[in-house]
C-alpha cells in the first residue's frame, strides 16, 4: 500500500532532501578519481525524498481483499509512489517488506525496509515506516495517515487527503488525490505540498486476464525529483502478494531506482 516509497538515501537527508545539484548537474569524472567519483554518488543518493520510496507500501495490501467498481483485482492505496483513495480493508493490519536500490549501484545502495499499516476503517488509515533496516546510516522512522473523503462510485471519483513522510526534523508532505475506475482499469491524479513546495501526480493501472496487475506512473515530488515508474505485480497465494517495479529519473541514471516488495494479505483484528 502507499509505503517507498521512498523509493526511497545520511537516511534522513535521503528522505527530506532533493538529489544534489552536484549530483545532477556536474559530471564527477572530471575531477574525482574513480574512487572518490563513488563515493560521491553514493552519499547524493542517499538525498532522494522518503516519499517516493514509502508510497508503496500500501500498493498491494487490497489487492488480495478488494474487487475495484469494474470488477477486476484492485491494486489499492497507493500505485508505486502515489497514494490513491481506494477504500481499506477495515479492522486490519497490513505488514509489507522492500528492497530498493539504484541499479547501477545496487550493491552499495541496497535499502531494505518494514511497513506496518493499522487500517481501522474502509476509510481511515495510519501507519508507520521502519526504513534503514540493514543500513549503516542512522534509521529513520516515519508516519503516515490517510483519510477517503469521498469513496469512488461508478459515477464519480472517489477523493481521499493524507499527510506523509511524519518526521521531527521534516515538513511532512500533505497531499490530496483522486481515483476513477474505468471498464479497463483505474485513473489516478494527485497533488502535494511540502512546505512552500508543490508536486502532482498521475497514474493508470489495471489487471491483465492471465493474473499480472500493471501500473504506469508519473510523480513529481514536492523538492522537484521527478520519475516515470512502470510496476507489475501479482498474488503468490492466498497470503503473499510480489510486486517489482523500475522508476527512471528525470535528469540522472545515478537516482534511477529497482525495487521488489512482498506483502502480506491483511491480518483482521476482528
Amino acid at each position: 500500500m502507499p509505503s517507498r516509497r521512498k523509493l526511497y538515501p545520511s537516511r534522513k537527508q535521503k528522505h527530506h532532501r532533493a538529489v544534489s545539484n552536484r549530483a545532477l548537474h556536474a559530471n564527477p569524472k572530471e575531477y574525482l578519481t574513480p574512487a572518490a567519483k563513488d563515493a560521491q554518488i553514493f552519499a547524493n543518493l542517499w538525498n532522494i525524498p522518503h516519499e517516493v520510496k514509502r508510497m508503496r507500501r500500501w500498493t498491494i495490501a487490497s489487492s488480495l481483499s478488494l474487487l475495484c467498481v469494474s470488477g477486476v483485482l484492485a491494486i489499492p492505496e497507493t500505485v508505486i509512489f502515489m497514494p490513491t483513495a481506494n477504500l481499506n480493508t477495515p479492522r486490519s493490519i497490513y505488514l509489507a517488506a522492500e528492497q530498493y536500490g539504484v541499479p547501477r549501484y545496487y550493491s552499495q545502495t541496497r535499502t531494505r525496509c518494514l511497513y506496518t499499516q493499522l487500517m481501522l476503517t474502509e476509510r481511515f488509515d495510519f501507519g508507520v515506516d521502519f526504513v534503514g533496516l540493514d543500513s549503516n546510516q542512522p534509521r529513520q522512522t516515519l508516519g503516515n495517515a490517510r483519510f477517503v473523503l469521498t469513496p469512488e462510485s461508478k459515477r464519480s471519483p472517489g477523493f481521499a487527503v493524507g499527510a506523509m513522510n511524519i518526521t521531527d526534523n521534516a515538513n511532512p508532505t500533505f497531499y490530496v488525490v483522486g481515483t476513477q475506475s474505468v471498464s479497463f482499469g483505474r485513473f489516478h491524479l494527485g497533488a502535494y505540498r511540502q512546505g512552500d513546495n508543490t508536486g502532482w501526480s498521475g497514474a493508470f493501472q489495471t489487471s491483465l486476464p492471465f493474473g499480472l496487475d500493471v501500473a504506469l506512473e508519473y510523480y513529481r515530488s514536492p523538492d522537484g525529483n521527478a520519475y516515470t515508474s512502470i510496476g507489475a505485480g501479482r498474488q503468490i497465494n492466498s497470503s503473499l502478494y510480489l510486486y517489482t517495479y523500475y522508476s527512471r529519473h528525470s535528469q540522472t541514471r545515478d537516482a534511477d531506482l529497482f525495487g521488489v516488495y512482498l506483502a502480506f494479505t491483511p491480518f483482521r483484528m476482528f
